[in-house]
């Protein structure tokens, strides 16, 4: 029965010929270090992030243009991500319209990065209980239909890329950094440092992560995703601020435990994911049934061990001293 691959990406190549001969492909590009100053305001510190984060979009909307590959899709996503926790970290020190904008318009555009690497994700999930089900028809059938529904949402990536409004959201952005075209919150001190803020932020980060992380086994798949995402924001305030402190390892280790304790939850995560995929697909037929209860059961099982090692993570996070303090 015939079957993709997943190793070939949707749409791959599309856009080969349309590089100049002898002219370098774009590279993938993961979030790079950001680089801050002692002197720095929180206004430049906020400046030097949130230029970091479109640098990190620009560079893989390049690399998906060339080759529509799934780690693009990813990076693409994962600076979004960043750029809007970014806006809502410094929504203490700095807001106005241009900040709204942006934040508003890389929401959308990550909703449509969101679906494509959904089905990405999800078409890897199901490597791993293929071995099972190798002799099944179902499996190779709902294979067949994830495969389409990848290609879809890389043609709807595209088509957003190649749009006006993904330009157009870049292009302001970048005027409205360059112009720091935005305000002073109520109640914000502007002689502030970049280092205080730092401080405060990350403090209020943490102790927001502890707080929704208690109790773990008996929290709703909602409050395990409000974890998730409070772990993610945390994540990234340690990244965007670790240059400003001495102990670099700590701050490592901080991140790391956090991405550990995502990682973990992860799991949980992407089983609801993959139950609502799965509602979708058999909805067409009933071609894929047999293999979609097999896989339901599976992914069960590796959710409740996501789980346990999220609370080891746990642990290991409240023994941690804030690197910043």
């Amino acid at each position: 029965m015939a079957h993709s691959d997943n190793s070939a990406d949707p749409l791959a190549g599309a856009d080969a010929g349309s590089r100049a001969a002898g002219e370098p492909a774009p590279e993938l590009r993961k979030a790079q270090p950001i680089k801050l100053l002692q002197s720095d305001s929180a206004e430049d510190a906020a400046v030097c992030v949130f230029s970091a984060t479109l640098d990190h979009f620009e560079a893989n909307a390049a690399t998906f243009r060339e080759r529509q590959s799934v780690e693009s899709v990813h990076q693409m996503r994962v600076a979004l991500r960043r750029l809007r926790a970014a806006i809502g970290l410094f929504k203490d020190a700095l807001c106005g319209p241009s900040l709204d904008a942006a934040r508003e318009k890389a929401r959308s555009l990550a909703a449509v990065l969101g679906q494509a690497r959904n089905w990405d994700v999800f078409r890897k999930m199901l490597d791993a209980p293929g071995a099972a089900l190798a002799e099944e028809p179902s499996y190779y059938a709902l294979i067949d239909a994830v495969e389409l529904r990848r290609a879809k949402g890389y043609r709807a990536v595209r088509a957003a890329l190649e749009g006006d409004e993904a330009a157009a959201f870049v292009r302001s952005f970048r005027e409205a950094i360059a112009a720091r075209d935005w305000t002073a919150a109520p109640n914000y001190k502007e002689e502030g440092s970049a280092k205080d803020f730092a401080r405060a932020a990350l403090s209020r980060l943490r102790k927001r992560v502890l707080k929704k992380s208690k109790g773990l086994a008996a929290r709703t798949p909602e409050e395990r995703h409000e974890l998730r995402i409070a772990l993610k924001k945390a994540r990234y305030g340690a990244e965007f601020f670790e240059s400003l402190f001495a102990h670099r390892k700590d701050a490592a280790d901080f991140a790391a435990a956090l991405a550990k304790m995502q990682d973990g939850l992860g799991a949980y995560n992407d089983m609801a994911t993959a139950n609502a995929l799965l509602v979708e697909v058999d909805a067409q037929g009933g071609a894929t049934l047999r293999a979609s209860g097999f896989v339901r059961g599976w992914f069960a099982h590796a959710a409740q061990a996501g789980v346990a090692h999220a609370r080891k993570s746990e642990k290991r996070l409240k023994k941690l001293q804030p690197f910043w303090e």
